[in-house]
């Protein structure tokens, strides 16, 4: 048995080359993997937030409706809502 080779300077640039591409390529595969996480966490922030928002003026609606009996007059997101001449008719009757 003869005694192990040491790594040469040859060895070393190669394995160094290896190593150089081997990260570059793992940091290309975790930005594409990262922006995407980002991409989806930007999305459901961005539903979330609108979930939120519709529901506090669907509340905003309803609380309305409650309030002021037969003069059903609300705003959703600043958009005056009017009860059709059909459901006016039908709670004066009732009332």
């Amino acid at each position: 048995m003869g005694t192990p080779e040491a790594l040469n300077v040859q060895d070393i640039t190669k394995v160094g080359v290896i190593v150089i591409v081997a990260l570059f390529l793992i940091g290309v595969v975790l930005s594409f993997v990262i922006t995407a996480l980002i991409g989806r966490l930007i999305i459901a922030v961005v539903v979330i937030v609108l979930a939120v928002l519709v529901w506090q003026q669907r509340t905003h609606v309803k609380d309305q409706v409650n309030a002021h009996k037969c003069d059903l007059k609300a705003t959703f997101f600043g958009i005056h809502l009017d009860a059709p001449d059909s459901v006016r008719q039908a709670c004066r009757t009732n009332t």
